[in-house]
């Protein structure tokens, strides 16, 4: 099932179109690109994709629309939109004279470079961040130095990494989402970045809460209390976002797309999907030929 997921390595490859000479293939497992260089080249509109990168784009020219999850955003410059690994996107539609920066980060880039809280804290901001011009102008800066080490001869890994992090500090400072979580949102924000990472591997919450060290009791209070869910609800919610892929990457029969997500009834399934998505899963799958 894991076919379904995008990495950062495959990112140009498999969304981008024409003449790719300008582009540099890059090792590094933060990868940066100008957008001037790669909005004229998207193959719009790009379906949902499972995110196997976290992504982050810094607009300063233009707007696009992208879907994270089932939201649709509107990204209008100046601005910056953050897409956390395990996310399900789409991008609808790109101004091809777009400006600004976008940076693909691989998961374990994210958590070598980020204390807990601060993981937590990226993890927690809305993904759209609309700018006042100066605070993009500044952040422009980090990520032209960003962009600068990256492309050097010798990229230098801990001064490109500090710099990355400056600027992940910065967009947390710019989205008031420095402040000091309590407990259970600590406990709540975790557990739904766990789903996302470990959704393939486990589907109880007996095992997330096994992961957190905490109850199923607690973290079920937790998760109410910050998302006015259960953390069922959670796990469900997940599961919804990965039968879309499936509905439209695969041929499969509905019932067995139901019984891959480990749904016992798929009548339960189809009316879950309804509820969360609107249409029915055979609306959809034929929505979206």
């Amino acid at each position: 099932m894991n076919k379904t997921k995008i990495y950062a390595d495959e990112f140009v490859s498999k969304f981008m179109e024409g003449s790719l000479q300008h582009l540099k293939y890059i090792q590094t497992p933060i990868k940066i690109f100008a957008l001037k260089d790669i909005a004229p080249h998207l193959r719009t509109p790009i379906p949902p994709i499972l995110f196997g990168y976290n992504l982050l784009i810094h607009l300063t020219k233009g707007q696009f629309q992208h879907q994270i999850e089932s939201t649709k955003f509107m990204v209008k410059a100046p601005a910056v939109i953050i897409a956390n690994y395990g996310h399900i996107s789409a991008i609808n539609e790109v101004d091809k004279n777009a400006e600004g920066h976008c940076v693909l980060i691989k998961e374990q880039a994210m958590t070598s470079i980020l204390r807990d809280q601060e993981t937590l804290n990226i993890f927690n901001i809305a993904p759209l961040l609309n700018l006042k011009e100066q605070d993009s102008e500044d952040l422009n800066v980090l990520l032209h130095l960003l962009y600068k080490e990256i492309y050097d001869k010798n990229p230098y890994k801990s001064y490109y990494e500090s710099v990355f992090k400056t600027i992940l500090l910065r967009i947390i400072k710019l989205s008031d989402a420095n402040k000091t979580l309590l407990r259970k949102q600590e406990v709540a924000i975790a557990f739904k970045q766990l789903v996302y990472l470990d959704f393939f591997k486990e589907k109880s919450v007996g095992y997330y809460a096994d992961k957190l060290s905490v109850s199923t009791n607690y973290l079920n209070r937790c998760v109410s209390d910050v998302f006015k869910k259960s953390a069922k609800q959670v796990i469900l919610e997940v599961a919804i976002m990965h039968s879309q892929l499936l509905l439209i990457e695969t041929n499969k029969p509905i019932a067995t797309i139901a019984y891959e997500l480990e749904f016992e009834d798929p009548s339960y399934f189809a009316r879950l999907f309804k509820k969360l998505v609107g249409v029915t899963p055979k609306e959809y799958r034929n929505s979206t030929v």
